[in-house]
């Protein structure tokens, strides 16, 4: 009885060394997210979630010990290649692999995986099962897929060449709503793009309610306003070749840690130009909220409704989506914030007002709900 025990003991604690040599474990400090963690360790969410299934859709508590997949710790077995050219490529399932982590691994779609192993189900596959990953030859489904991307691509190079079709000015550009807009150089001045452009500075200022004196390198000016009717057309033709899906777990996630991210400035008064704490005019929040994940988004508001993401229906919003107002009295967008919650037809968001600097506010108060314009989805696979 006695060796029987130890020999259980020994099996265990053999099993245990293997586990833990293909993972990792993290300790939650304060400020991180899920999304923040898969990056820090060169992971995706999904594949944390699947060693921490309970801490999905979960808070995320201080001193929480998640197991992280160890991407050193490789199985030099797990593939079975044929040296016959018209064979697949098949990989011999491990201990805590599913079809999402395999098909991360190979580069390949969930739904290619599956179309490959029509027999496999996705939910039961055991340890030792053999998945085909790779085939010789495309399917009809992909076929039909790069086509419509490629028609897509098409559509909207026409798009481009309708908005822009000379190149006399690198800096100058047409943007979906029709208008030129100017990026701006070292050394230029309202004052010298008045010129250039044949505007007064009073128009520029009107155009551009965000406008700074200081106008720092980068910043979009829009220097004439474009035919309405026109960026309305160009946008049915973009719109009208994108399919509009909710956000994947792994975007879901990054709209968690923008949302905590910017919710840190929370107080922070508002300065027109300000991208860092010591102040942020309303872009300039989402500007700098967004670099967190390597997102650079255009300078103002006006810009970031023209050229960030794609215009999505107010009832098709998620957290993470960029909502647009016109407070200005004139009609035109300038004013952005991000998206925080969803409450049936209410929708708050952050952003940074010029009287409260800041905060969190909502579509049902009654200055916002006349104001609102629009909502970007910016997060997309």
């Amino acid at each position: 009885m006695k060796l029987f025990q130890i020999l259980t003991f020994f099996l265990f604690f053999c099993s245990s060394v293997v586990f833990s040599q293909k993972t990792i474990k993290h300790t939650v400090v304060s400020g991180e997210s899920i999304y923040s963690i898969a990056k820090k360790y060169d992971v995706s969410e999904s594949d944390i979630y699947e060693l921490n299934p309970k801490s999905k859709g979960a808070l995320l508590q201080l001193k929480t010990v998640l197991l992280i997949p160890n991407k050193k710790s490789k199985s030099k077995n797990n593939k079975e290649v044929s040296s016959s050219k018209n064979s697949t490529e098949t990989h011999v399932v491990e201990s805590g692999e599913s079809l999402y982590k395999i098909a991360k691994k190979y580069d390949i779609s969930l739904e290619k995986l599956k179309e490959l192993n029509p027999d496999i189900n996705p939910e039961a596959i055991q340890i030792g099962d053999k998945i085909v990953v790779s085939a010789k030859k495309e399917s009809p489904k992909e076929i039909k897929t790069k086509e419509k991307e490629t028609k897509t691509k098409v559509t909207k190079a026409v798009v481009a060449e309708v908005s822009n079709p000379t190149n006399m000015d690198a800096n100058l550009c047409t943007d979906e709503l029709g208008n030129k807009v100017h990026t701006v150089t070292k050394g230029e001045t309202l004052y010298k793009l008045s010129k250039k452009y044949k505007v007064s500075v009073k128009d520029l200022e009107e155009m551009n309610p965000e406008i700074i004196a200081n106008l720092p390198i980068g910043y979009e000016v829009v220097v004439k306003k474009g035919d309405v009717e026109l960026a309305k057309h160009q946008n049915e033709i973009v719109n009208s070749s994108k399919e509009i899906e909710e956000l994947s777990p792994e975007n879901m996630s990054k709209a968690e840690f923008l949302i905590a991210k910017a919710s840190q400035h929370i107080g922070t008064r508002y300065r027109g130009g300000g991208t860092t704490s010591a102040g942020f005019d309303c872009s300039g929040l989402m500007f700098s909220t967004f670099k967190h994940i390597d997102m650079t988004l255009p300078r103002s508001s006006s810009s970031m409704a023209a050229g960030a993401g794609y215009r999505i229906d107010r009832s098709q919003a998620q957290k993470g989506d960029l909502i647009f107002f016109t407070t200005n009295g004139r009609g035109s967008i300038n004013h952005v914030g991000m998206i925080t919650e969803i409450n049936g037809d209410e929708i708050k968001f952050i952003h940074s007002s010029v009287q409260a600097g800041v905060i969190i506010s909502s579509t049902e108060e009654p200055y916002y709900k006349k104001r609102f314009i629009q909502i970007n989805r910016v997060l997309q696979d």
